[in-house]
């Protein structure tokens, strides 16, 4: 049966370490005074921070089939900088499972800026040092952080015939050996799985994604899963640990014919769980989206995660964008029309979609912004653009990210939802 939990989170630091094996005594690797074999030991080797570099015990449990090291008193020398440390380990034999221990006090937040990259033969995980900010009754603890192979056995199984020979992922977090429920999406976490894809995937990588399966072996898709050809990895971030497996989805709809231009764009962007169709096997490409629908792709386009206690006064709690506009506004990124309110079932022009994109790449994706200052002279139609909106277009003219029709922007018409899902890929690819 499927039975974890754990939720966490990640900063940026990058530390190296490397597991070396030392055979034991001489003689091949015998006893000089049995003749039988000797026990190998291993060793992870520590480096990217200012000390030496230096050598940590690592217990192995073939058993257990687990591998652990303790960062110990170098936990505050990685997590109370600013800079990455990253520990390597490669596959040890009989082993598919690698923790690593680290005095919760150093992931506190309080001391530091520091990230781990902890790496082994299951995959590596990227830790930050406030992974447990705000987070009671921890400071005497040793938080226990675990990446292991995935046991496919309990799977349904129409997941375990998507998933194939495709890797799984466990992710754990300890708390004084004991497996603790946590979530923190301040401080989201960076995973990265080996995976090497088929002739087939390769031919389009795009459709490798990620899929988180909760406790019921249900699946949901983890929008930023991506394959990175130059490590050989698909990487994704994640504010809650559970099991992760890597898939390969073709998600098409039967209506992309009278949009062609679109058609890549948005199969990509459902297959990655990002949009939606309309319907079991409809997009509605020239159909207008609303307000709503636009936030709740660009959030997860981006990944953005926050908690927030308020929400705009015209969005309801059950509604299936109520997260996605709370978080937008809890960062700033929705201001609304006015009185507290958004309109979300209102469809959205081009240049509110605009907008609300620019504002979300420059406060979390460092685009520059910039003032319009003749950047838009050239289109036709400029003299439509609202006084309020005009440096944001002008920023994503800049940058490439739009370029209109022809001689002319659209500001005040109406988005079109495949105008929406080519935007937001090409946003995608580029951040």
């Amino acid at each position: 049966a499927w039975n974890f939990s754990v939720d966490t989170v990640t900063a940026n630091i990058t530390l190296y370490a490397k597991w070396t094996y030392n055979g034991g005594g001489g003689g091949g690797g015998s006893s000089s005074s049995t003749g039988t074999p000797a026990t190998p030991t291993y060793k992870a080797e520590v480096s990217g921070i200012s000390t030496a570099e230096t050598s940590l015990p690592v217990s192995v449990n073939t058993n257990a089939g687990n591998a652990a090291t303790d960062l110990g008193t170098l936990a505050k020398d990685i997590f109370a900088g600013t800079g990455t440390a990253v520990l390597t380990v490669p596959a040890i034999p009989d082993v598919s499972s690698y923790t690593v221990g680290i005095p919760a006090a150093s992931l506190s937040g309080s001391q530091g800026e520091g990230t781990l990259t902890f790496s082994t033969g299951a995959g590596s995980i990227t830790i930050p040092s406030g992974m447990l900010a705000g987070i009671p009754g921890t400071e005497e603890k040793t938080a226990g952080i675990t990446i292991a192979q995935g046991d496919k056995s309990g799977l349904p199984e129409e997941v375990k015939t998507a998933v194939g020979d495709r890797p799984i992922v466990q992710l754990t977090l300890t708390l004084d050996g004991k497996q603790t429920d946590w979530n923190n999406p301040d401080a989201p976490v960076t995973v990265s799985i080996p995976y090497t894809p088929t002739a087939a995937e390769l031919a389009d990588p795009e459709h490798i994604v990620v899929w988180y399966i909760d406790g019921s072996g249900n699946v949901v898709s983890v929008p930023n899963g991506r394959y990175d050809p130059a490590t050989g990895t698909v990487t994704f971030t994640t504010n809650h640990f559970s099991y992760y497996a890597v898939a390969y989805v073709r998600k098409t709809f039967g209506d992309l014919g009278g949009a062609e231009w679109a058609r890549k764009p948005v199969e990509v962007m459902a297959s990655k769980g990002i949009i939606s169709g309309t319907g079991k096997d409809t997009f509605s490409p020239a159909a207008n989206i609303t307000r709503a629908d636009y936030l709740v792709m660009l959030i997860r386009t981006l990944g953005l995660t926050a908690e927030f206690n308020g929400n705009f006064d015209d969005v309801d709690l059950g509604a299936y964008y109520h997260e996605a506009v709370g978080i937008a506004k809890k960062l700033g990124i929705a201001a609304g029309s006015g009185n507290n309110r958004f309109n979300p079932k209102e469809s959205i022009s081009r240049q509110d979609m605009m907008v609300l994109t620019a504002r979300a790449l420059e406060k979390f994706r460092g685009l520059k912004a910039v003032d319009a200052n003749g950047l838009l002279d050239k289109y036709s139609d400029k003299g439509d653009i609202a006084g309020y909106a005009a440096n944001s277009l002008a920023t994503l003219v800049k940058e490439g990210l739009i370029t209109g029709s022809g001689d002319r922007l659209n500001p005040r018409a109406n988005a079109t939802r495949a105008e929406a899902a080519v935007f937001l890929y090409r946003i995608y690819n580029k951040y």
